[in-house]
């Protein structure tokens, strides 16, 4: 029986039919990682609690990943869209109340919101919600007993996993928290959509 499982699943992976990334067995966490930074295509809906300072803010929010482009909405409390954010590569745009900002504008509209200095890393931010650290960049991971990220340091960000959810054949987070000085981020993700 085992040598037929074994066989069908040799089959399985030879295929080529799965389009989502297969990480290893969850204690393989090298093989995890790989496939959950090689993860391309995604979306999730969820809820955001940022404190920066002495201003907050709390409201819902959905992040689309399509290759490099990253489409993010903030909506407030009760609803109704506060921000939408595109990144695409090095290029922000920002949308509040019917206006845009782009480039350095948007940069600073950022600053504005957030505390000078302290920008969003949207390009490590994707790795982040997925689980796993931005590659190429210096990072400390800390693995919990079921060999996922627990927690992790990177580009001046703490990231602390607090729970996961099953998503296909994968994990990816379920409740989250970034911190950096003078702000932190709390997002717990009810929703995620991986391509068929």
């Amino acid at each position: 029986m085992k040598l037929r499982l074994a066989a069908f699943a040799l089959v399985l992976a030879a295929s080529g039919c799965a389009t989502v990334p297969k990480p290893g067995a969850p204690e393989d966490w090298p093989a995890r990682r790989a496939a959950l930074q090689a993860l391309d295509s995604w979306s999730l809906h969820g809820r955001i609690a940022v404190a920066a300072g002495e201003d907050g803010f709390s409201g819902g929010f959905d992040w689309s990943q399509q290759g490099e482009i990253a489409d993010i909405e903030l909506s407030g409390p009760m609803g109704g869209t506060v921000m939408n954010m595109r990144v695409d590569g090095d290029r922000p745009v920002v949308s509040v109340d019917g206006k845009s900002y782009s480039g350095e504008e948007a940069r600073q509209f950022i600053d504005e919101h957030f505390g000078q200095g302290r920008s969003l890393p949207i390009d490590e931010m994707r790795y982040w919600l997925v689980g796993a650290p931005a590659p190429g960049a210096p990072h400390a991971e800390t693995l919990a007993d079921d060999s996922r990220l627990a927690g992790l340091s990177q580009s001046g960000w703490q990231v602390r996993y607090d729970r996961y959810q099953p998503v296909g054949a994968i994990a990816l987070p379920a409740r989250m928290e970034m911190t950096t000085a003078g702000l932190r981020l709390r997002v717990a993700i009810s929703d995620w959509r991986l391509p068929p």
